[in-house]
């Protein structure tokens, strides 16, 4: 802990985004409570061209802080997550995501609530959306938070599917239902609210449940489901909060992105072989598994039609994890864990990134 209160490191997995990634690092560098610590897990194939441009453009004007700019291990959300948090010594993780932006006090509106969790009850804390960056604003009070998650637009028929279908409900709990938490009483005060799941692009957590819950490194090349799998082991432990006051504008950015097919089969597939690892029940995961794919086909089977996209990605993308569904949950976790990486190397071989 420094003299400002508790020390937080900024950790950010990364892939092929150099034109977005000096400016999230420059934001974060700037918080009127500053990092301790930032950490870069680069999966580039030019990884050192990048970080000795950042190490020009950014680290020289904040020799306050600790950089730490690597080659991932592997290319793996999950993996480059955990990596980092090896390296990291302070308190307080951020795990953000390459295009997110912070508003100039986002990281002292989080830290704060964790100071006055003096319980340590809170596992971890979700920053808000502002659909507009901080630096192209005059006035930091133009706008407010859209939601906790950064939304899509749809149309009028989109949206009467989307919600005939539920599609917004996609995460299956590991458990009979989400762990239930009453808010902590001394941050009450704050502009809190409990969460079921947090955000990669926005989420922070103690370092303590980030050692006993790390990030599923089962999960190689599109890490799908990676923030709302790990956030909710974390809540087995504590409360999630989204701190209303602590503002991003996450881009979404499409650089290293796949191809539709290969989106819509990790999607689809990666929450069924989390559930066979941390289910507490596999005949109920199975159960709610099924039919959560049966939704998830329906809906991306009518979004394809809509899009007119007649080789029908999306919804060829849900079959196959239909098809696979029953085989994995009848590996064991040795099985499993040799299988799946090997099987989504195999998979982005075959059909490109």
């Amino acid at each position: 802990m420094s003299d400002t209160g508790l020390n937080w490191a900024f950790i950010i997995p990364t892939y092929q985004r150099e034109h977005i990634l000096a400016r999230c690092l420059r934001l974060a560098a700037q918080q009127t409570h500053p990092p301790a610590e930032i950490i870069v897990v680069d999966a580039s194939p030019n990884w050192a061209t990048t970080r000795d441009e950042i190490k020009t453009t950014v680290f020289r004007d904040h020799p306050s802080i600790h950089w730490q700019y690597v080659q991932a291990d592997a290319r793996s959300i999950s993996c480059q997550r955990n990596q980092g948090l090896r390296l990291a010594t302070s308190e307080i993780i951020f795990f953000f995501d390459d295009d997110s932006l912070m508003y100039p006090d986002c990281a002292e509106q989080i830290i704060k609530i964790y100071e006055a969790d003096t319980k340590r009850r809170i596992a971890g804390i979700n920053a808000v959306h502002i659909p507009v960056p901080p630096d192209q604003l005059d006035d930091l009070e133009v706008v407010r938070p859209s939601e906790h998650s950064a939304t899509k637009q749809y149309g009028s028929l989109a949206r009467l599917v989307r919600w005939l279908l539920d599609a917004d409900n996609i995460f299956v709990p590991y458990d009979e239902d989400y762990p239930r938490h009453e808010m902590p009483e001394e941050v009450r005060d704050f502009k809190v609210g409990i969460v079921r799941l947090l955000a990669g692009w926005g989420m922070t957590f103690r370092r303590t449940i980030c050692f006993r819950e790390p990030f599923a490194e089962i999960l190689r090349m599109y890490a799908a489901e990676e923030d709302s799998d790990m956030s909710y082991r974390a809540s087995r432990h504590g409360p999630l909060l989204v701190a209303g006051d602590a503002r991003l504008c996450h881009l979404g950015s499409k650089g290293g992105r796949s191809t539709p097919f290969l989106l819509a089969v990790f999607r689809n597939l990666n929450p069924v072989a989390l559930h066979r690892l941390y289910s507490t029940d596999l005949s109920r995961s199975r159960r709610r598994e099924r039919l959560l794919l049966t939704r998830r086909f329906l809906i991306l089977l009518a979004k394809d039609f809509y899009r007119q996209k007649w080789s029908f990605p999306n919804a060829r993308g849900v079959l196959l994890a239909f098809r696979l569904m029953n085989s994995i949950f009848k590996m064991s976790e040795t099985d499993l864990n040799e299988w799946y990486p090997r099987f989504q190397k195999e998979m982005f071989k075959k059909y490109g990134l």
